[in-house]
Formats: C-alpha cells, structure tokens, sequence
C-alpha cells in the first residue's frame, strides 16, 4: 500500500489527534541519531571588549590607524530565543529580518549531521533559536531571550563609504588583531595575504539527482533546486540568496574572509524535519569564492543520500507551495492562527502519512517514508501527502467527516485495518476510496506537470504508464478513476491483458474535478457532483467509470 491517512488513533476529549505511523514515536523514544555535534566554544572576538583590546593593540603598533565614525560600541547582540511552544517558533520565524539558526554560532561544529537539538530540551518543545541582530532591532513579543554577548561587527560592507567603522586597511588589522587574540585567526589569514582582502560574493548553484521508476536510463539527471535559501555565514553576519528555475543563487552581501555554507530546508509555509524531530539543514564547507552543489550519486537509481532526500521533497513542497499548481487549493499556509507546515522526512520504505489533526510541536503534518526509491516517486508521494492537506484546506468539515468514517471508527478497536484488504464496512471504504483517489489524482496530474513543462522531460512517464497498468484490484482504493476523468486513454483497451478498468470518459479539467469534491461526502457524491455541474460528451460514461471499483 502505497499511503496512509492514519495508523493510530488517540481521542483527548472532544479532539482526534491522528497519527499514520505504526510506529510513531513519543517524546521518550526519539533517536538521536544524525544530531549535528558541537566541539568546543571558541572564544568571540566581535565581543566589545575583545574589540576593544584589538583596537588597543593596533594602535600602539600604527598610531595611524583611524575611526570614522563612533567609538567600538555595541553594534549588535547575539541572541537565544526559547520558545516554549510552536506558536512562540512561529513568531520568531513571521519575521524575516531575523536568520535563525538552531545551534549556537560561537561553537565548533563537529560531523556531518543533519539538525541539531539542544539536549536539555524536552523533545516536546522547540529547540532553542539563535540569532544576531542590530542593537536597535525591536524583538518579536512574547518570546523568552537571553542576550549572550553584546558585539561590535565592523565589517559588515555596508554600501554607504560614509557610514563605516574605518578605512578597509583599519577594519582589516582590527579584525586580524580580535581572531588573533582570541585564538582564531586561521593559518591562510596571515597579514601577507593580499589576496584575502578582496572582497568576494557568496554565490553557486544547487541540483540535486533525479532517478525515474520508468525510463530511467534515459532521463536521469541532475535537476535545479528552486527556492532553497542558502546561507554564507562568517561568526555572526549572514548573506543570503534564494536558488532561482535555473537552481543559481547570489548571496546579498559580500565578504573579505572565508564563510560557512549552509541550507536550511524550508520556506515560510513549511519546513522539512530530519526524522521526526530537528529542522533537516545541509552545513556546507567553509571557503572563499563560489559553491556548486549537487546532491545525490549520479547513476544510481535509489536515494541513499539523506540530503538528497530532503532536497527531493522541498522541491515537491516548493512546487506544490509557490509553483504551478494548476490553480488547485493550497496545503494550509503558515499564519497567525495557523501553524507552519512540517514535513518528517523520515529514512524508511513504508507508509506515508498525512495526519488529520497536530497537536504538539514533534507531530509532523506530514510523514514521508520513501527513503530509498525512486527519486520521482519521493516527488510524488510528498504531492500525494499535501494533496491530502489541501483536501482539508478546500473543505475541512466534509474532509474531516470522510477522515472519521474511513479510518477514524474503523480502526478504534483494529490496528491491522489500514490494509487495503482489510475486512471493514462498505461505507469506510467508500470513503477511503474517495480520499485516496482524489489525492492520487493530484499526484499524477502535479507530478507530470513538473517534469514534463518544468523539467523539461517530455517523455516523462508516471509510475506504472501513467497508473494506467493498474489493475483494479491491485489498488482499491488509490484509484485511477481521478485521473481518468481527464486523460483520453482507455486502458482496457491498451492494456487487454490485465484486469484495468473500463474507461471512457475524457476531457475533464483537474479544476472541475476540485470543485465538484468539495461537497463531496461519499464516492458516489463526487460522481453525481462531476455530472451535475459540468457539460462533458463523455459524461454518459462516468457512471460506468466509477462502478469499476465496488465495495460489494
């Protein structure tokens, strides 16, 4: 079975919090395992009184040396926010003039790992969140901080000439002058290279493998990454730039010594989780001049690669978001009274998930469990899953309705009934049935899109020629019958070996086929609605279409 709505089911009161995982951890459970680690604290030289002892020590060498403006007084603050639940995450994130980072920024970062949570935070809550800001910065209220230090970043290549610390040779020797006293000054940082004293601008490029379950030989490839902001961070000044259709990024700010790259998967509407618990991030290496990154092994089939996964399912989440959805509703959208979507991208083959109802802040929206398959089937089942959310989104009353009287009952005393041969009534799986195929529907028509008209691989085939191989058997409740609706084939007749269904109607929009679900309540509501409301010449035949799957 391909997806799931749900696995387990606990009713607090009055509420359903609806998990589809079968093993869905809980706060004592989780595994550590990929946490980023830290080595140790190194010693802060944008500190004022680090700057000012540097600026000492240059001036007894070089009495020349000069400020332009004010004195070495606090520019800015380094910051930890702790957020105590997510609506508290949510109001830091609301504000885009704050960079976010979950580990501290004046610690060694040690390893490869993916996310980073603080251990003394419960696995319940929010990880801490730090950040620096300019002194004058009016902070999100309502979120605990704590200043860490107060610092003083003179180079920070403001454009205005007039409105900086010193002349570049001073900012230079006061800037060598902190990391040397403190034990940072790298061995490539020596006063007789020039060449470092230019100033250089974080720039590259990201693509990440696809590998396809049909025609693969033929179109395998690395394709761009859309959307992704990526990150240059010196200490604790960030440029940033946003991949754009050609997966080309251009940091907005410049800098005159080594920085760290980095990606952190999200966007404002969703975020992708490293498992279940930390935000999934990519700590690139530390370097001067531009970075070209390109995730997953080319040749190989599967994705092995975690970044790679992740980067699969933010382009699906980005498209589905912020791309050409065919005008189809969109999953919820991070507001002040809703919250930012998660994404667990969790390393396993098993059952996707979409969740009816989150309540705490490790709950993802979303459970992916595609970990090595096919990279256009990660793609794919991620649109299935946000198909399923933005169900809800177009109607939430009749989605939740379908939602309870599909798996909710069926499964309050059945753990196995999630099976598609599960021995459950008629009506839970009329509405199973309902469900599932519309969020297939999306899934096709979204995912060919992509390939097809943004990818450019016009001979791109969904999984199973285009689900139209499927016998009707084989998938009673992820049907075809969606996709049917709107494409011209007639699958018994192309495929007179196999047990598919009959097939023809034709000609149908995704967009009618929306509107007609949103009143839906039952699988035959959904076909009545369809030829009621829109004039078809095939609509004789839907009737016929939709009785090839049968609860009987």
């Amino acid at each position: 079975m391909k997806t799931n709505i749900l696995t387990r089911i606990a009713l607090i009161g009055a509420v359903c919090f609806v998990s589809c995982q079968k093993d869905k951890p809980t706060a004592e459970t989780f595994n550590r395992e990929g946490m980023l680690k830290l080595g140790k604290q190194l010693d802060n030289p944008y500190s004022v009184e680090t700057m000012k002892e540097a600026w000492n020590n240059i001036q007894q060498n070089n009495s020349s040396y000069r400020m332009m403006g004010a004195g070495i007084t606090t520019t800015h603050l380094y910051l930890k926010f702790k957020p105590q639940n997510e609506e508290e995450l949510s109001l830091l994130q609301e504000d885009s003039t704050l960079t976010l980072y979950t580990h501290p920024l004046d610690y060694e970062i040690l390893g490869d790992g993916d996310y980073y949570h603080d251990p003394e935070i419960p696995d319940s809550l929010p990880t801490y969140q730090y950040c620096a800001v300019p002194v004058d910065k009016v902070l999100p209220a309502g979120v605990s901080h704590e200043v860490l230090a107060k610092l003083f970043i003179p180079d920070e290549d403001p454009d205005d000439e007039g409105k900086r610390f010193a002349s570049g040779e001073t900012t230079d020797a006061l800037v060598d002058e902190a990391l040397r006293i403190t034990d940072n000054l790298e061995p490539d940082e020596d006063q007789g290279n020039q060449r470092r004293r230019r100033k250089w601008r974080p720039q590259g490029s990201v693509q990440v493998y696809h590998s396809f379950s049909e025609n693969k030989n033929r179109n395998s490839r690395y394709i761009p990454v859309q959307g992704a902001v990526v990150r240059a961070r010196r200490w604790f000044t960030t440029r940033k730039g946003t991949t754009d259709a050609d997966g080309k990024f251009s940091c907005n700010g410049r800098f005159r010594r080594a920085a760290n790259y980095s990606i952190r998967w999200e966007r404002y509407h969703f975020s992708i989780r490293s498992g279940t618990l930390g935000q999934a991030v990519y700590n690139g290496p530390k370097k001067r001049g531009g970075w070209n990154l390109k995730l997953g092994r080319q040749g190989s089939n599967f994705v092995k690669d975690k970044q790679q996964y992740y980067a699969l399912i933010f382009q699906a989440a980005h498209f589905y978001y912020y791309g050409d959805r065919m005008g189809l509703t969109s999953p919820s959208r991070n507001s002040w009274w809703k919250k930012q979507l998660k994404i667990a991208a969790r390393a396993k083959n098993g059952s996707s998930s979409h969740v009816h109802q989150r309540t705490l802040y490790w709950g993802a929206d979303i459970s992916l469990q595609k970990y090595g398959n096919y990279s256009d089937l990660v793609f794919a089942t991620t649109i299935h899953e946000l198909a399923h959310g933005a169900h809800r989104e177009l109607h939430k009353n009749n989605y939740n309705h379908l939602v309870s009287e599909g798996y909710v009952k069926p499964c309050v005393s059945h753990w196995d009934c999630m099976e598609s041969n599960a021995d459950i009534s008629s009506k839970a799986k009329n509405k199973r049935r309902l469900l599932e195929t519309w969020a297939k529907t999306v899934e096709i028509a979204l995912t060919r899109n992509w390939y097809i008209n943004h990818c450019n691989i016009s001979n791109y085939v969904f999984e199973r020629a285009n689900y139209q191989s499927v016998e009707i058997e084989d998938k009673p409740y992820y049907t075809s019958a969606g996709y049917d609706l709107i494409d011209d084939e007639d699958q018994s007749e192309t495929f007179t070996y196999l047990n598919t269904p009959n097939d023809r109607v034709k000609g149908y929009s995704i967009l009618q086929l929306e509107q007609a679900l949103k009143h839906a309540r039952s699988w035959e509501e959904w076909r009545d609605n369809i030829k009621e409301d829109y004039d078809n010449p095939t609509e004789k035949y839907v009737d016929e279409l939709f009785a090839n799957w049968s609860d009987d």
